[in-house]
């Protein structure tokens, strides 16, 4: 069922491209004639099919295919054949057709809300359906069909729906409530049975319920004696019930004995006993019966007119059932005759009916109306009866049962309702009887227990209802309510007298409201709540009895935070005013005589309440004014934090700055480093992270794991600077590990610590106001001096020795020591990634911060050393960080044990491959980005950065090799020092001169290592950057990248380069053909020299006319208005397999209008494309240009419509990118491989994205040509040259005939291909894993069979190229994002030497 489900799903996507499947799926279904015979029994695999069917209906409301309508509809007409178990398949039991009809009723009720003309159809015949089932009180199966309309409503006529009611009241609604009569009650109960009174005790279906339409006057008739029957009872019970205006004001019980015709609120004449036996006399099918009656009548209400007589009748039913519910409710558990299960059982029931009594009441009223005195006195009645139900679930024995906990929220859900509804004296009534309510769920003290908290949540979710709704239109009574409510908080008990009573700590009603008022104003969300709860919170803390440590204190702090988080202006700022005193306040006390006697609830504020409210405040705020304001707050309250810890001893700076850390990281999650920062928030980031470096709150630097440590509520006295700041460079990590994530949160959100002053690090004034050496028992300054510099020294990797800091300070060494910290926390915490936006781009490398220590000059030589180590120990840290992908081996090894049978290890694996492969993409993200950067600072004005600079970019660029083909990366290289707008500013000659002179050298370093290992794909990128250069006619760039290219050689006998990738002949061939050059095959081996820089401009020039010969003709489609295409003549066509992969794969789609140009030119090229295919298939000669310009002009319209977005033509696309791959391989000449190379080395350029489609259509197409036994493949004698001549001289046989295909030419052709493939190998091997697994596919396909190659002699060399690059495929296996396939490579490498 499941496999067909996901099939429905995916039809109901696409039903016009799988209409064959949606009727196959049709065809499996019942068909009418079938199901009407009545006599045939269906199978699983029918049902399973009609489900679906519903499903898709239900997903596609509007299909145009009618047929899945017609089988739905149909089998509903057939459901009154299915009310016998003959009609099953026999497996089915019970509950299988429950859940059969649940699921069909939901996909129908679903469909129909969505297609009006859907619902129609079923209006017209679904209530006889309803009504013949309710005419089957013995059938299961009946039951279980209208339990699933229950739960999900069917459409159905006006005039159904009176005779549904009529008859669901005389089937399951005749059943007296007798605990709820007085003797006179039941009198008028008897008298009235005889008119078909709903109230009547004969539970046995009446006659008048029939599916025949011919007694609608006979139900008309008894609905009218009925109504009648019920306005005497709704009389008799008003005079008890509703006797004056002031009814609502009357206690409970008063109310309950009135509503039981009681004068004196006893039980009168029904004992206990005669309760508790008149509800067990309904048994437990009765009551689901009565409970599907109750639902199917509400979705009636609900959606259909009613005549006023069955209204009533409803109503009475509602009424009489809720007020049996108190009674009900207060039977005791020994009262009960049953026990255990049985009895839960039979609770679980009557509270569900209850429950679903209670929407009924709900719906009978909101169908009501007129604003009359009659219906106000309705509303009245009901409102307070309500509220009865509720105040006896709160009180129940029972209230423990999630059915009960249910019933009492509807209950207040509904009544809320009802009062916002009508508003007026109703809700003023609501709110008066609510309040007690209320106060005694939070009475409770087990309120946040899993058996009290549902009860909690449902009086604050009706709170939350009635003061959202009526805070505008009635907001005297809620004010009342409010105020009502908060006076609870500030009561005090007199305890003094009650005797033998102990006084507890803090009533839970207090600590119950302060949460209730919280999270209604976290809910409501109105400043104007706000300012009433607040300031009542706040004299509380400051004057009342939270203004010592307690329990209630705790809790208003809680509710004050979470009200300062909405962003109120007046309300955030006295709230952090009040706590940011509070911490100081108890920072100051410790330590002293007061605290040691203070109670365990100081400590709980200082070390949890406070930080967690400061960073609910933090979390919350949305405002840029109050977050700004906020961090300025947080900042300066660290910074007096640590200034006081010092002047403490012992470890005591650490407990008090630690919890305040995550609210620190909440409110600098979003502050970008990068920007302008005034000089007293850059003050206090320096503040802040000295004292994290001095209290050793920063995680390790070193390479050890972090531990993690319970928070510190003990202060050691003892102990010095020294080993804390050893330890917390080299670990373990000493407190709780939350402060050390967030540490490293902050750091991405910290500017560099510089601040405005020149002298900044030889004024010591500040520094030496932020420490307190004297402060540590028995250490004298020289000796913590010693230490800092040496926690320094580690921290540096032992890059700067001890002794060469003997001139820096103590203070000086701290303030080193957190910058360390800081910048090497950058690195390894997310790879160097600065807050500011959603782009990875050059601003947001962390290296723009750590560079900016080296940018003052005269600075000391133990200073500036310290500094330069900083940056290199920032740079290791990055070069360790970035190999993401090392870490694929333990994850995939975890995924294969996700689950215990087959598919969920595979689901698993699938999971952690898809996560793995977006770490990548964020590695190579981040690797730009720092790649950019470094490029962009070799024009720095100062030489000691671009010497640095320099180094690390080369150290970068060989521990990543890819980075030399990223595009950012090469943009950057030629083009940054142009863009750079210093250059422009600064008039410096010399400096100019010398910078012009550093990039030269580097972009040519780069481009012969790049063009040693990668040569297609660098001339590709190289000719897109030249394109695009003279697209934005920036001609000094341009010439100057030019001139590099015209100094830069390949040839086999150069020495211009050491001996790698582009030294392969295959390679240099496939390199010749990507650079543009008209070169012959037999002439490449001897070539001496190509000039790349020559050859790749015109290459360049001629991509760039080719793409102005497209945009061209756009223009002019434009300006005419857009013509008729050609259609294309008969005859012409693709050769027969070809045509076979591009039909299968691509259906064509109908274009659309608006792009008719591009829909157009896709037609003319796929015709061309395959005329040339054709005329190859037939045995002629391809003509070269034509076939170059054909494919480059379609290169050109895929990459303009990849690079402008549209998503039309998808179809259209996807074919033209395949037949560029296809038709060189296909046609299979030298020439047009150089043109496919060329043209696939353009695609993956230009667009990288397109990389792994490219890679996997020549996958594809070179398995194929093992298939056809083509060029290197073609492994039959004839193809063998002189061996195939000199038969029976070298071999036995016959002499063969030669073929009419030279072997040679597509042995040349698989040699070009070859050599392309090698050069996307080197360049993606440290990148993409998804390229890397294509082509050990294509290995190992080709490896599969030994015997497939060819004995032509010319096919050696090419057969040892293909060998070398498996070779080197297998080297890959020391790779981490390969090491998960270190077998499968282990079987390839073994292939490849046998």
């Amino acid at each position: 069922m499941e496999a067909l489900i996901e099939l429905c799903d995916l039809i109901a996507q696409n039903p016009l491209q799988f209409a064959d499947k949606l009727s196959w799926i049709c065809d499996k279904c019942p068909p009418p004639e079938y199901l009407s015979a009545g006599s045939h029994r269906v199978s699983r695999s029918q049902l399973n099919a009609i489900l679906a069917v519903a499903r898709f209906l239900s997903n596609c409301p509007y299909s145009t295919d009618l047929r899945p309508k017609s089988v739905v509809l149909e089998f509903l007409r057939s459901v009154p054949q299915s009310f016998t178990q003959s009609f099953w398949p026999l497996p089915f039991n019970a509950d299988s057709v429950a859940s059969f009809f649940l699921d069909f009723t939901g996909y129908v009720s679903k469909a129909a809300k969505a297609s009006p003309d859907f619902a129609e159809e079923l209006s017209s015949f679904a209530g006889e359906i309803i009504i013949s089932a309710i005419g089957e009180p013995s059938s299961s199966v009946a039951r279980a069909f209208l339990a699933g309309l229950a739960q999900n409503y069917v459409p159905i006529s006006s005039s159904d729906g009176n005779r549904l009611l009529t008859c669901l009241i005389d089937q399951f609604s005749a059943h007296a409530v007798s605990v709820t009569c007085t003797p006179k009650e039941l009198l008028i109960a008897e008298n009235s049975s005889s008119q078909s009174s709903p109230l009547s005790v004969n539970q046995q279906p009446l006659t008048n319920c029939n599916v025949s339409s011919g007694n609608e006057n006979a139900s008309g008739s008894s609905s009218s004696v009925a109504s009648k029957a019920a306005d005497d009872a709704s009389t008799a019970s008003s005079r008890g019930v509703v006797n004056g205006p002031h009814h609502v004001y009357r206690s409970s019980a008063d109310q309950l004995a009135l509503s039981l015709g009681l004068n004196d609120g006893t039980l009168g004449a029904v004992s206990s006993a005669q309760q508790v036996t008149s509800f067990e006399e309904e048994s437990v099918e009765f009551l689901e019966r009565q409970e599907i009656a109750f639902k199917l009548i509400a979705h009636v209400l609900e959606n259909v007119h009613i005549e006023s007589a069955l209204l009533e009748q409803i109503r009475l039913i509602g009424k009489k059932q809720i007020q049996s519910m108190s009674v009900f409710l207060k039977i005791r558990k020994r009262d009960w005759h049953e026990q255990g299960s049985l009895l839960k059982a039979r609770i679980n029931t009557k509270l569900s009916v209850y429950k679903a009594a209670v929407n009924l009441k709900i719906k009978s009223l909101s169908a009501l109306d007129s604003d009359s005195r009659s219906v106000k006195r309705l509303v009245y009645e009901a409102v307070a009866i309500l509220i009865d139900a509720a105040e006896a679930c709160l009180l129940s024995g029972w209230r423990k049962l999630r059915s009960c906990e249910d019933l009492f929220s509807s209950l207040l859900i509904g009544v809320g309702q009802i009062a916002v509804a009508r508003g007026g004296q109703p809700l003023r009534i609501l709110l008066i009887r609510l309040k007690p309510i209320v106060l005694n769920v939070c009475a409770q003290p087990d309120t946040w227990s899993n058996n009290q908290v549902t009860m909690f949540e449902s009086v604050t979710k009706a709170s939350c209802q009635i003061i959202q709704s009526c805070w505008n239109k009635e907001r005297a009574p809620v004010d009342t309510y409010i105020m009502g409510l908060a006076t609870s908080i500030r009561e005090r008990n007199d305890y003094d007298e009650q005797d033998n009573q102990e006084k507890p700590a803090v009533p839970f009603v207090q600590l119950n409201v302060i949460r209730l008022f919280a999270e209604l104003s976290v809910a409501v969300n109105k400043s104007e709540l706000v300012d009433v709860i607040l300031p009542l919170f706040i004299e509380s803390l400051e004057e009342g009895d939270a203004s010592t440590p307690s329990l209630l204190r705790l809790r208003l702090l809680d509710a004050v935070s979470q009200m300062a988080s909405l962003g109120f202006d007046k309300s955030y700022r006295e709230t952090v005013v009040l706590m940011t005193r509070s911490y100081l306040n108890k920072l100051s006390n410790v330590g002293s005589a007061e605290s040691k006697t203070e109670a365990a609830e100081a400590t709980t504020e200082r070390v949890e309440t406070l930080p967690a409210g400061f960073l609910v405040i933090a979390s919350g705020l949305s405002s840029d004014k109050l977050r700004s304001d906020f961090r300025h707050r947080l900042l300066s309250l660290c910074s007096d934090v640590g200034l006081a810890a010092e002047a403490k001893s012992g470890r005591s700076g650490a407990d008090f700055l630690g919890p305040l850390l995550p609210a620190v990281a909440a409110i600098c999650s979003d502050f970008n480093p990068t920007l302008n920062v005034e000089p007293s928030l850059l003050k206090l980031f320096r503040n802040l992270w000295f004292y994290i470096a001095l209290f050793g709150l920063a995680p390790p630097i070193q390479k050890t794991p972090v531990t993690t440590k319970s928070v510190s509520t003990t202060l050691n006295s003892a102990g010095s600077t020294g080993p804390i700041s050893l330890q917390a460079v080299n670990g373990p990590y000493m407190w709780n590990v939350e402060w050390s994530f967030a540490v490293q949160r902050i750091s991405q959100g910290t500017p560099p610590l510089v601040v405005s002053s020149v002298k900044w690090l030889e004024d010591e004034l500040e520094l030496n106001a932020l420490h307190n050496p004297g402060s540590r028992q028995g250490n004298g300054n020289e000796k913590a001096a010693l230490s800092q510099r040496a926690a320094l020294s580690a921290a540096l990797g032992g890059r700067v020795d001890v002794a060469a800091m003997t001139t820096i300070s103590e203070v000086k060494a701290t303030y080193l020591l957190a910058v360390a910290f800081l910048e090497i926390i950058r690195f390894s915490s997310n790879g160097g990634i600065l807050n500011g936006g959603t782009t990875m781009d050059s601003a947001r490398s962390a290296f723009n911060c750590v560079f900016e220590y080296l940018k003052t000059p005269n600075l000391m030589p133990a200073v500036f050393q310290c500094l330069t180590a900083i940056v290199h120990r920032a740079f290791e840290t990055a070069v360790s960080w970035l190999p993401i992908l090392e870490l694929v081996v333990s994850v995939l090894e975890r995924a294969t044990y996700v689950g215990d049978d087959q598919k969920d290890r595979v689901k698993g694996i699938e999971d952690q491959v898809s996560e793995i492969g977006h770490e990548a993409e964020t590695r190579d993200s981040i690797l730009t980005m720092h790649t950019c950067f470094l490029i962009k600072s070799l024009s720095q004005r100062e030489d000691h950065i671009r010497d640095i600079t320099e180094n690390l970019l080369t150290q970068l660029r060989d521990k990543f090799p890819q980075v030399l083909w990223y595009s950012s990366c090469i943009d950057s290289m030629l083009f940054s020092f142009n863009d750079d707008s210093s250059t422009t500013i600064i008039n410096d000659p010399a400096w100019t001169a010398t910078v012009r002179t550093l990039y030269q050298r580097i972009v040519r370093e780069w481009i012969i290592k790049a063009l040693s290992s990668a040569p297609c794909t660098s001339q590709g990128l190289l000719q897109d950057k030249l394109c695009k250069a003279n697209t934005w006619q920036r001609a000094q760039p341009t010439i100057d990248v030019v001139l590099l290219l015209s100094e830069i050689r390949i040839g086999t006998g150069k020495n211009d380069w050491p001996i790698q990738t582009a030294n392969i002949p295959a390679v240099m061939a496939a390199a010749a053909a990507a650079s543009g050059a008209n070169l012959k095959a037999s002439e490449s081996f001897n070539l001496d020299v190509i000039s790349s820089g020559k050859c790749n401009q015109a290459a360049a020039t001629v991509k760039c006319n080719h793409a102005g010969e497209i945009a061209g003709m756009r223009r002019l489609y434009n300006s005419i208005g857009g013509f008729q295409s050609s259609t294309a003549p008969p005859g012409l066509g693709l050769g027969a397999g070809l045509q076979r992969i591009i039909s299968g794969a691509f259906p064509q789609q109908p274009q659309a209008e608006d792009d008719s140009f591009n829909g157009m030119l896709l037609n003319k090229f796929v015709r061309l494309l395959q005329q040339f295919v054709n005329i190859a298939e037939k045995g002629g000669e391809v003509v070269r240009s034509e076939f170059r310009d054909t494919c480059s002009q379609a290169t050109v319209l895929l990459l303009s419509n990849l690079s402008s977005g549209s998503k039309s033509n998808m179809e259209g696309f996807s074919q033209l990118l395949r037949l560029l791959c296809w038709c060189p391989a296909y046609i299979s000449t030298h020439d047009a491989m150089e043109t496919g190379v060329f043209i696939w080395t353009w695609l993956v350029s230009a667009a990288p994205e397109l990389g792994a489609l490219v890679l996997a259509e020549l996958v594809d197409a070179w398995l194929w040509t093992i298939d056809t036994k083509r060029g290197l493949f073609a492994s039959e004698t004839r193809f063998s040259g002189p061996a195939a001549k000199l038969r029976p001289h070298l071999s036995p046989g016959e002499p063969e005939p030669q073929p009419e295909i030279n072997p040679v030419e597509q042995i040349i052709a698989h040699r070009l291909w070859l050599g392309f493939l090698i050069d996307r190998f080197e360049a993606v091997r440290h990148q993409s894993v998804e390229q890397l697994l294509l082509l050990g596919r294509m290995l190992q396909g080709t490896t599969k069979l030994p015997w497939i190659f060819s004995h032509h002699p010319a096919a050696t060399g090419t057969f040892f190229t293909l060998m070398l690059l498996g070779l080197k495929y297998c080297s890959c296996q020391c790779q981490g994002n390969l090491q998960k396939f270190h077998l499968g490579l282990q079987l390839l490498e073994d292939r490849i030497y046998r």
